[in-house]
């Protein structure tokens, strides 16, 4: 920036003011070009990422209707959700079968018998082995001295826990005098009969495992819990969910059956109040024409908000005599051309009395959009309930395969979208406008300033004569002054 001295100081003249109006007068119409190129770029760019969202949104639901295998998708209803639910595969076999759930699975649960007075209270020494009927077994090692919450801890932090958890009940003791006890509580993590918990015990007091006394205190045969030889109380028994299918009985650890019938996934939710004559109720399993009539409703609307949000940006409105910023924009005027000439376009391969989406309900608006005709009750010379029910197997035809819509979309949209595409070449060169712009600015700055220390070199010459005029001037004036006076006296 050039140095800022003031001038006209030595002649009086004001110019300071009129630099400023050169200067002004120089920058302003350089600088409100520049101003609206830059408005008008970023507002272009702002509109590219618009198209860009909506394109995204609009490949988004092409997602599964290029896919062959959402046509033959499979959905399993149940005919009463509150004793089970289910879910298919596409590899499921359509078919009806009844279903009845006798019991849910449970975990084991097995606790101390109240031989306890708070959580510090110790046990005895020794070693406990605990595991599960039919899985693996872990080891604590107990000390005389330690107590309840030293054997929950051990139990709960073990690096081989086969899948115990240990924790601490304080309780009234019953005696009426608000005395507590302290119960150990182990429950197994996972449900189904293999879960039993058992635990075996080695005592290193008495040599009696089983006797009741110290460390034997917790020996329990989770093979079989109702032992008298048991010194923990057994709260609840692992068990396995059952259920019937079509008459047959099938079993499972946990509620969820995923082999009984293939493809299918039952989850029990609540055991029969009289497993011995239970009640069924059906489990339907069909193709899922509800999934793919949404899919392609979806389908339609996010191409409708595309149509809407392109015409925003690139139509005239002849009302407001105001055009979208995007309307004399040959590549949005492009991207939904190549859209709309595949969403009418006959696709190769389909039947040639249902190879494009008018088969379907589909029919263009005035403005672009699509019109989806959807309920079959209406008098519609085509409707996608009717195409779904009547034509549902060519309907993969229309969508999938190379010349399918949802396919040659999906292609045309990733060429739009993908890195060095159209949207991200369009993006670069306004981007590249941008810097051009920027790089004028200073341009203009710097051109400013040489003008400025042009003019005011100038008008400081100027400034320094004028002064040196004034004050020959004023020499001259008082010459003149005192001759006139002299002339004055003699005359006298």
């Amino acid at each position: 920036m050039a140095s800022i001295t003031s001038v006209g100081v030595g002649s009086g003249l004001d110019l300071e003011t009129l630099i400023e109006n050169i200067l002004e007068a120089e920058k302003t119409p350089t600088e409100t070009r520049l101003n609206l190129q830059e408005t008008e770029t970023q507002a272009t760019i702002t509109a590219f990422g618009s198209i860009k969202s909506t394109l995204s949104s609009f490949q988004d639901s092409l997602a599964n209707l290029k896919d062959s295998n959402f046509f033959s998708s499979r959905q399993a209803t149940s005919g009463n959700s509150e004793s089970f639910t289910a879910t298919s595969e596409s590899t499921a076999e359509i078919g009806n079968y009844e279903v009845a759930v006798l019991a849910l699975a449970e975990a084991s649960k097995v606790a101390t018998n109240g031989s306890f007075a708070d959580p510090d209270a110790t046990v005895g020494e020794g070693t406990l082995t605990l595991g599960f009927v039919d899985g693996d077994n872990f080891d604590i090692s107990v000390a005389a001295t330690d107590s309840l919450t030293t054997i929950r801890d051990a139990i709960n932090n073990a690096e081989d826990n086969t899948g115990i958890t240990a924790s601490l009940l304080t309780v009234d003791a019953g005696m009426g005098d608000g005395s507590t006890i302290t119960e150990l509580v182990l429950t197994s993590n996972n449900t189904g009969e293999a879960n039993q918990i058992t635990i075996s015990v080695d005592d290193s007091g008495d040599g009696d495992d089983t006797d009741g006394s110290g460390l034997s205190q917790f020996y329990f045969d989770g093979s079989d819990p109702d032992n008298v030889a048991n010194q923990l109380v057994n709260k609840a028994s692992a068990q396995d969910a059952s259920i019937t299918v079509d008459g047959f009985t099938a079993f499972s650890a946990s509620n969820t059956f995923d082999s009984v019938i293939d493809g299918v996934s039952i989850t029990a939710v609540t055991a029969d109040e009289n497993p011995g004559d239970p009640t069924t109720a059906a489990l339907n399993v069909a193709i899922d024409t509800t999934g793919v009539q949404n899919e392609i409703t979806t389908f339609a609307a996010t191409y409708n908000e595309l149509i809407i949000v392109m015409n925003q940006l690139t139509d005239y409105n002849a009302e407001t005599e105001t055009r979208g910023i995007l309307n004399s924009d040959s590549s949005a005027r492009i991207i939904e051309e190549q859209i709309r000439r595949i969403m009418t376009d006959t696709v190769d391969g389909a039947p040639s009395d249902f190879n494009n989406l008018s088969y379907l309900g589909f029919s263009t608006n005035q403005n672009g959009t699509l019109n989806l005709k959807t309920d079959s009750s209406l008098s519609y010379e085509s409707n996608l309930a009717d195409a779904v029910s009547s034509n549902f197997d060519d309907l993969a035809s229309i969508f999938t395969g190379d010349d399918g819509v949802a396919t040659r979309l999906d292609d045309l949209l990733d060429s739009f979208l993908q890195s060095g595409g159209t949207i991200d070449t369009k993006e670069s060169i306004l981007q590249e406008e941008l810097n051009v712009i920027e790089e004028e600015r200073f341009d203009l700055g710097f051109r400013l300033e040489k003008i400025e220390d042009r003019y005011r070199a100038q008008f400081a010459a100027l400034d320094i004569l004028v002064a040196q005029l004034n004050q020959t001037g004023n020499f001259l004036s008082e010459q003149l002054a005192a001759t006139a006076n002299i002339i004055s006296g003699n005359k006298d």
